[in-house]
């Protein structure tokens, strides 16, 4: 097999800029394009409405035919495309700028304490710069106003009309007939003249009986308009008419309605009522006794949403009664017997009910009528007035602000923190490979002889303060755990603590708005058909109520990746116990491979960007804001008061909804999610390798390799011989604090003064090495593909730590010509 002593894997690549410093710039290009984008899109919305406080209507379309929906679903995926290019360049500068640099590892080794390599930690926080800890911290809060807003920085307007004016007659009634208000069933509108308040909700807004007298009040002229123009008007025939006027939803179509009454000649007054000579008397002034009248009854009327506990949205109309001659606001037959049927095509009913006419008996002034019948209506069809339905897709300048503001600074710090790192030489270890590849060109004298050393040992001498880590000959013992083991236990707590909130605020939604005996209603996407808080909103606080869990979900995936992440790296580190593999790094050299873009294997990074942006999107349709004009939902049935936005039109609510349907999918898929990271820890580790999670101590203590490999180049100057020979001077116990002072000089602290004389006498050697072109005699071997195991020392290494005639052997990596081998169980390592 040749030796690979003459191999030169380090020779550098001729590109200007490579490894993290290329992605850095494309990053910061995507960060000040988005930028001066959102900037040009304000600017146009601020010069339209003279501002920033008031909402641009850019687009209108009929609510009907599409057109507004998917323009706005178009926006919205372009919103979606956006926020994420802005969001993964923030996140690959937050891991930046969170991920330590050789220097800064080395100081946190001297300190009695690591830092976490490959995942974001809010360890590394404390010992990072404090720079490059500002700008990770004004990176990470300038991303919380995107996840609130950026979504609903565009949105889309509903539209129903409240108010419409009913009229009951015959054909010729809109064909120039006579005709004489209040009409032949001498009922004004709401009933008034009856002196029974129980009519007043269910016919049609009250009117003084006088106001028909005069030709010039409102009622007349209505009455009159209609007589006049109806004919122009469209023709529904009764079953849609029933659906759209009855079980209604809010006048979306048409907004006034004729109902046109089977009834050739029309009515006389004389042959439906015997009244009192006092009665007739006041009549005579308003419908003569035996002209016909084509006038039955005319109301100015009102239908509203109105909420009902567990149940959905109901059209509350006071004009109910009048169509269908049953004394109630609602259709609702499940509580009330309706004789009027939605689902039929006859509509046919007693326009005073038997419970009415009762109830004029009793009153005293009018008797019943003098044939049976008189009061029955037979609808032929009905003549409604076209209503122009205008829906819109509105942009929030006040909403693009925040948003614009937070990508300006994202751009900026972005640009800082590349300039920051790049010019103080201090390359970020982003990476595992990273890492290691330091630690093998570059060993680490603070964790010599430490190579049996996982996570577990670090951290319970962190713990305990009075703890050291021995540095000398350790039984090897086989790993029985599984990779749950390279996962701390307060990770997994939190982690998990963190999906329970998640599960058991949506669970809390639910419970709210499930009935058992309905079982589930509404609709899976945004609807008025779904549950709606009872509280009213401006824009703004509807926002932030419906995208606060936005932010809880992008917290539950942080954390839910993280596992993830974790779980990868033990994979990926256990493999170097099997067979030889190249390292893989941000910035490749010789055998070694670039690194993830999105930091995971794609077999893993992309299912896990599609869950996320199916939770994203899950969640969108399961809280919502609901934006309608045109006063259907602007009262105190539906809200518990209305609130005026200075940013909207009049007549505007803005109301907050929910789906049980997709919310019913958002738990069972978290639910299914939740155990995999879980059941993907229970594979058992490898026995021959150690557990280094992604605790830098631990890393480094494993790469302390050996001069004798055969992917060792020989040193180019004495300097570097000394390097390695000085790194058996460093040995002792480690004490995992600083030394203080009167500390014994047997019990070597990682802050002992001449280790700090050592390190800044290596980091200025390397420096000048550096610029002088010198590699370290390591370089090669970082470079190559390598196995951790036993490898060969130095005699001298052997003679030094012969212990009782026991062989003492070492651990770390090496080339596949230095014929590495697994560490047998209890023989002695160091």
């Amino acid at each position: 097999m040749p030796a690979m002593d003459n191999l030169d894997l380090s020779r550098r690549r001729k590109n200007t800029s490579t490894g993290w410093k290329k992605a850095a710039k494309v990053n910061c290009v995507v960060l000040v394009l988005v930028s001066a984008t959102l900037m040009g899109c304000l600017i146009a919305a601020a010069s339209q409405v003279g501002g920033i406080e008031k909402a641009w209507f850019f687009y209108a379309g009929d609510c009907d035919n599409g057109n507004v929906s998917r323009v706005n679903i178009s926006l919205h995926l372009l919103i979606n495309v956006v926020s994420t290019l802005v969001l993964a360049s923030s996140n690959f500068f937050m891991q930046v700028l969170n991920s330590p640099s050789r220097e800064e590892v080395n100081v946190a080794h001297f300190k009695g304490s690591w830092v976490g390599i490959g995942i974001p930690s809010a360890r590394n926080v404390f010992h990072v710069s404090k720079l490059k800890t500002l700008c990770w911290a004004v990176m990470l809060a300038s991303s919380i106003p995107i996840h609130l807003l950026f979504n609903s920085a565009i949105f889309e307007t509903d539209h129903r009309e409240s108010d419409f004016h009913l009229t009951i007659g015959t054909e010729e009634f809109v064909n120039g007939g006579t005709f004489y208000p209040p009409g032949a069933s001498l009922l004004p509108a709401g009933g008034s003249v009856l002196g029974l308040d129980i009519y007043e909700t269910y016919f049609g807004g009250e009117v003084n009986l006088t106001d028909y007298a005069n030709k010039e009040s409102n009622i007349v002229q209505n009455i009159s308009a209609t007589a006049t123009n109806a004919y122009r008007w469209e023709r529904l025939e009764t079953q849609e008419c029933k659906q759209e006027y009855i079980d209604c939803a809010g006048l979306k179509n048409h907004r006034s309605l004729a109902l046109i009454v089977d009834k050739p000649g029309g009515w006389i007054r004389d042959q439906m009522w015997h009244l009192k000579s006092n009665q007739t008397k006041l009549w005579d002034q308003y419908v003569p006794s035996n002209q016909p009248n084509h006038l039955f009854f005319d109301a100015q009327c009102t239908m509203v949403a109105e909420r009902t506990s567990g149940r959905p949205i109901q059209c509350s109309n006071n004009c109910m009664a009048a169509l269908t001659g049953t004394l109630y606001h609602l259709y609702d037959p499940s509580l009330v017997n309706f004789s009027v049927k939605i689902d039929v095509p006859d509509w046919e009913y007693s326009f005073l009910n038997d419970d009415a006419l009762n109830t004029l008996d009793l009153s005293g002034d009018y008797s019943s009528a003098s044939q049976p019948g008189a009061f029955d209506l037979s609808i032929k069809y009905c003549l409604a007035e076209p209503l122009d339905r205008t829906c819109y897709v509105a942009l929030s300048p006040t909403l693009l602000t925040g948003v614009t503001i937070c990508v300006v600074i994202k751009s900026c710090t972005a640009i800082l923190a590349t300039v920051l790192i790049t010019r103080r030489k201090q390359i970020p270890l982003v990476t595992p490979g990273d890492a290691m590849a330091s630690f093998i060109e570059k060993p680490d004298p603070a964790t010599v002889d430490l190579c049996t050393f996982g996570q577990g040992d670090v951290r319970r001498a962190l713990k305990d303060k009075h703890a050291f880590l021995s540095s000398g000959l350790r039984p090897w013992l086989p790993l029985q755990k599984r990779r749950a083991a390279v996962i701390p236990i307060s990770v997994w707590v939190t982690s998990y603590l963190l999906f329970v909130i998640a599960i058991i605020v949506c669970s809390s939604y639910f419970s709210l708005a499930y009935d058992s005996s309905s079982g589930l209603w509404g609709s899976f996407f945004e609807s008025d058909q779904n549950v709606f808080f009872q509280d009213s909103y401006t824009f703004f606080d509807g926002v932030m109520t419906a995208n606060s869990l936005q932010l809880l979900l992008s917290l539950w995936y942080l954390a839910f990746n993280n596992l993830f992440t974790r779980l990868q790296m033990a994979r990926e580190w256990a493999l170097f116990s099997e067979d030889y593999h190249p390292l893989r790094v941000t910035d490749p050299q010789g055998e070694q491979y670039a690194t993830y873009r999105l930091q995971l294997p794609y077999k893993y990074s992309l299912p896990l960007i599609a869950v996320s942006i199916l939770l994203h999107w899950l969640l969108s349709n399961t809280i919502y804001v609901f934006i309608s004009t045109g006063g259907y939902y602007g009262t105190y049935y539906f809200l518990s008061e209305a609130k005026v936005d200075p940013s909207l039109p009049q007549n505007t609510t803005v109301a907050v909804g929910y789906s049980l349907y997709s919310l019913m999918a958002l738990l069972i898929a978290s639910c299914v999610l939740i155990p995999i990271p879980i059941l993907l820890s229970l594979k058992r580790l490898p026995s021959n390798m150690i557990n280094v999670g992604n605790n830098s101590f631990a890393l480094s203590a494993a790469c302390h390799v050996s001069k004798l490999s055969h992917a060792v180049r020989p040193p180019n100057n004495s300097t570097e011989s000394s390097s390695i020979s000085d790194q058996g001077a460093l040995r002792g116990d480690i004490e995992m604090q600083q030394l203080t002072i009167g500390r014994q000089p047997s019990q070597q602290s990682l802050a002992s003064e001449p280790l700090v004389e050592d390190q800044d006498r290596d980091r200025d050697r390397d420096q000048n090495q550096e610029d002088d072109g010198e590699r370290s005699s390591f370089q090669n071997l970082a470079r190559s593909k390598i196995r951790w195991g036993v490898i060969r020392m130095p005699p001298e290494w052997y003679a030094e730590h012969a212990h009782e005639g026991a062989i003492a052997e070492h651990l770390s990596f090496g080339v596949r010509e230095d014929n590495v081998r697994a560490p047998m169980p209890y023989r002695l390592y160091m």
